[in-house]
């Protein structure tokens, strides 16, 4: 079966996370997929000066790719077509299936949700929260976690007595304001313990305020570098706001540290709550107390750090890994194709 992707853009987590990573394993299970991401990205630029250009090259090369998916045997679309414009999914050759993986109907162009979920033979949602919503506009909504890599995301070596102590957060600079809600704890935990590090990867530095810059590291995201970079750290953090936009979440952050096997200290929020709820594996706080408590009593305890961390990696391994999950989604991609064949051949029956 030929499958035509389109994903936001190259580096777009949603793209490598919901649809790239699945396109090595699909080829082993029959499924030839080509991704179309847009060249530019689905974010508005900055300088408005820009955005006509922008948007009139966007729109044209997405109408343009749209036309080779009449090659293909069915369309995968990853959250949306075209950012914020006029529906095009009519260019689009049918079946189509949505994949899903955050609350898009909050965006600007939001609204085209409902019809691209309308359009489609089936919805795949991250979690149960973005399902209850698209179960509105389709019945064929099936619920696929976004998968880890679990060979690329490999565990880290056992903590040992002596070692730096590394909390870290992986991210796009769009979501730094979640880890600037965290501040006052962490300022907290790094001033009472002077030798722990604050890691930051992301596209560019955040701006904090409190932090002392000689606890802080910056690493600037590049394609490869993310798993080793996760690796190296401590204690992963993934904190939210408590939300309708963060109940659509997820949990790919939580579960990349998970992965790496390190223990998480996470907001309770949506999915992150799911996933707490599998093991024993790190922490929710809901106060900025309790997030200093979390954090100092994993820092102060790395066999406490090696058992958190190995039942992350177990929970990664028996329920988001792609060995697991690249099967299902083939499934769900087989199933939307014999459905369209069966009905053309009623039709023309």
């Amino acid at each position: 079966m030929r499958v035509a992707a389109y994903t936001g853009g190259p580096n777009v987590p949603s793209a490598r996370a919901r649809v790239r990573q699945y396109i090595a394993p699909l080829r082993e299970l029959g499924i030839q997929v080509h991704e179309y991401p847009l060249p530019w990205g689905n974010v508005l630029p900055r300088r408005r000066a820009l955005r006509p250009l922008w948007a009139g090259a966007t729109a044209t090369s997405r109408v343009l790719d749209l036309a080779r998916s009449w090659g293909a045997d069915l369309t995968w679309v990853s959250r949306q077509l075209l950012p914020a414009f006029a529906p095009v999914q009519g260019l689009a050759r049918r079946p189509m299936v949505l994949d899903v993986d955050d609350a898009i109907w909050l965006n600007t162009g939001g609204r085209r949700a409902k019809d691209l979920a309308r359009a489609s033979g089936a919805v795949v949602c991250g979690n149960e929260y973005l399902a209850n919503y698209f179960r509105q506009w389709n019945s064929a909504i099936h619920v696929i976690p976004t998968a880890i890599d679990a060979r690329k995301y490999s565990p880290r070596a056992p903590f040992a007595d002596g070692d730096a102590v590394i909390i870290g957060w992986t991210g796009t600079s769009g979501n730094f304001g979640f880890v600037y809600d965290i501040e006052e704890a962490l300022a907290r935990v790094l001033k009472e313990r002077p030798a722990v590090r604050l890691r930051i990867l992301a596209d560019r530095p955040p701006t904090f305020t409190r932090l002392p810059a000689s606890q802080l590291e910056f690493v600037r995201w590049q394609p490869g570098i993310e798993a080793d970079c996760i690796r190296e750290m401590s204690i992963g953090l993934m904190p939210l706001a408590d939300d309708p936009w963060c109940a659509g979440k997820c949990s790919f952050k939580m579960l990349t540290s998970m992965a790496c096997g390190l223990p998480v200290v996470v907001s309770p929020v949506g999915m992150n709550s799911d996933v707490l709820a599998c093991g024993n594996i790190g922490f929710g706080p809901n106060s900025t107390q309790e997030w200093i408590d979390a954090l100092l009593l994993l820092i102060d305890n790395p066999e406490l750090r090696d058992r958190m961390g190995a039942a992350g990696r177990f929970v990664v391994e028996q329920q988001f890994s792609l060995e697991r999950l690249g099967p299902r989604y083939a499934e769900v991609l087989h199933a939307v194709a014999r459905a369209a064949k069966s009905t053309a051949v009623a039709e023309v029956a």
